[in-house]
């Protein structure tokens, strides 16, 4: 993976080794700026290669559902590695099909970690950059909406909405995923 913005590349490095040995994140195996001949840096990244691409590039392809067995189970693998991760205070904020990756015998690996951030408190983080495309609606109406680890999750219930229906595309209503997955902190 090739950015020419830094301040992702360090996030996502980061994130790799904190994450490093976790069987359900992506392994990022090395970093480093690289030169071009214009002498532009451009910052680099060495992935864990996934077999079958990210989540919506396989839903777009195979266009099937997964048995509901083999979509909590796959769930239930990301959802090990956002505990890890929001037990060190941390927040995902960008858990889409473009950031989890099918891999080898088709199981799912969290990845992508550009917009990670720490968190001092449980009250959540200011959300300057968002994926509007899987927010909760009203985060969307707030002039400065804040980032909580049940936005991370409400993100998750997207997902597995996604791997049942077998679509990319699946929206669910905001107060039925809060409802069902989530409670105020």
């Amino acid at each position: 993976k090739a950015s020419v913005r830094s301040d992702a590349w360090v996030r996502e490095a980061y994130f790799g080794q904190l994450l490093d040995g976790h069987p359900r994140a992506i392994a990022v195996y090395d970093s480093f700026p690289l030169v071009r001949p214009d002498d532009r840096l451009v910052y680099c990244l060495v992935l864990e290669y996934a077999q079958h691409g990210d989540l919506r590039a396989f839903l777009l392809k195979n266009g099937s559902g997964w048995p509901e067995r083999v979509a909590r189970r796959e769930i239930a693998g990301i959802l090990q590695v956002l505990g890890r991760l929001h037990r060190g205070q941390v927040l995902h904020r960008d858990l889409t099909p473009l950031n989890v990756f099918v891999c080898e015998g088709r199981h799912l690996k969290l990845g992508d970690f550009g917009i990670v951030r720490h968190q001092t408190n449980r009250r959540g983080i200011t959300a300057h950059t968002l994926n509007t495309s899987m927010v909760p609606s009203d985060m969307l109406e707030s002039v400065a909406p804040k980032w909580r680890a049940r936005d991370d999750v409400y993100q998750v219930g997207q997902l597995l909405a996604m791997l049942v229906k077998g679509d990319a595309r699946v929206r669910v209503r905001t107060r039925e995923v809060r409802r069902l997955t989530c409670s105020d902190e």
